[in-house]
């Protein structure tokens, strides 16, 4: 016996407290959700619904998944606009292990405002991660996921402010665009998702920045151009990176950067 998909009813109430404009603004956003194939295009999206509706950092990616839905590392990120700092040092530093709305939503998939999730944290390192994610004006926000049980990844895209949410009105609709978001980042994933290794962990913050924009297409002197820097000096820290990673290749390391998910740093100040 077949048995029908049964379908969501339509959430009403989702779209009841919005006003014409703002119905309007959601609609154009899942119009290009829906048609997402690129990363630039996923950007677009996330900065569109951060702009109409009250957040001011906007973030998405692809997580692996180990045994029970153990945190694995991430995959692609897509950062729309969250400080370069913030991504560094959550990535260096493991915040994944300790950040208790990202596991909150390992645990239980669906969407977590991180005000009701933080008023339950009591341990020290909880409280050092929200106060450290305060300073860097990540104070309240939204985050909502999916798991694809079969490829062992889950999506998600967060959605932060400098205020406190109203989340009655906004959990909903970042719910309802999250589907979506899944469905987008699931298209553009790398096609292999391996563990990360070890050496990728041992880039420095410069090292990342300009892995990123190698993977954007820039030469050395270009990157030289966009950092303030010397070729020679944007040469030593590919030697470096290609050290690192024990690559041979440009196309190597671009290849490694896609694969581990490194975050999307375009500019963060470093000592050379």
């Amino acid at each position: 016996m077949s048995h029908t998909p049964i379908m969501r009813p339509f959430p009403h109430k989702t779209f009841d407290a919005l006003s014409k404009t703002e119905c309007r603004n959601f609609i154009e956003i899942l119009h290009y959700a829906t048609q997402a194939e690129t990363p630039d295009h996923v950007r677009d999206v996330l900065v569109r619904f951060q702009s109409h509706f009250s957040f001011t950092r906007a973030l998405g990616g692809l997580v692996r998944l180990g045994p029970d839905q153990t945190f694995a590392g991430f995959g692609n990120v897509v950062n729309a606009s969250y400080p370069d700092e913030w991504l560094y040092l959550y990535w260096k530093s493991g915040f994944a292990e300790i950040d208790p709305v990202f596991q909150s939503a390992l645990k239980s998939p669906g969407t977590q405002h991180w005000h009701e999730i933080y008023q339950n944290m009591s341990s020290k390192k909880e409280q050092e991660f929200i106060a450290t994610a305060r300073r860097f004006g990540l104070c309240d926000g939204i985050t909502t996921g999916s798991i694809d049980q079969a490829c062992g990844v889950a999506t998600f895209c967060s959605f932060a402010s400098e205020e406190t949410l109203d989340g009655k009105r906004l959990v909903p609709l970042v719910e309802y665009l999250g589907s979506h978001i899944h469905m987008a980042l699931l298209k553009i994933s790398p096609k292999s998702l391996p563990q990360a290794d070890r050496c990728v962990k041992g880039l420095s913050s410069r090292e990342v920045t300009i892995l990123n924009w190698m993977k954007n297409g820039k030469t050395n002197w270009e990157i030289g151009k966009i950092l303030g820097v010397s070729e020679r000096t944007v040469r030593f820290h590919i030697e470096s990176i290609f050290s690192k990673l024990e690559v041979t290749s440009r196309s190597q390391a671009v290849a490694t950067a896609i694969e581990h998910g490194l975050p999307a740093l375009h500019g963060l100040p470093s000592a050379m």
